[in-house]
């Protein structure tokens, strides 16, 4: 029913996926009336999860280059070791908060700038 053919053309991939949502729309609407929206949800659920799936297995792949670096949590995290150690030794308690001001600064223009 389904071609396996990686290369379909852009129209050729449409009319097949316009069968496919026919054929299961039909097959939905054939059921008894009280299991049709879990045979709805249970539609969606495995589309979603064919999709998630498909980009995990991407994202995944040996040759891909790794999720950009996002210093914001980071420095919240130095900053917070920097208030406790501030009591105990001053000064390094303080050039901590300092960097870890200057990190989540840094974060937060890096995911402004993205967003």
């Amino acid at each position: 029913m389904i071609s396996n053919l990686p290369n379909l053309a852009p129209q050729a991939r449409e009319q097949e996926i316009e069968k496919v949502a026919q054929e299961l729309g039909r097959l939905i609407q054939g059921a008894d009336p009280e299991q049709r929206n879990d045979l709805k949800e249970l539609a969606f659920a495995l589309i979603r999860e064919e999709f998630i799936h498909k980009a995990e297995d991407q994202e995944s792949q040996p040759g891909s280059a790794p999720a950009p670096f996002n210093p914001l949590g980071t420095g919240v995290l130095i900053f917070c070791v920097g208030a406790g150690l501030s009591f105990i030794f001053g000064p390094v308690g303080l050039v901590l908060m300092l960097a870890g001001v200057i990190f989540v600064t840094w974060g937060a223009v890096i995911s402004w700038i993205k967003g």
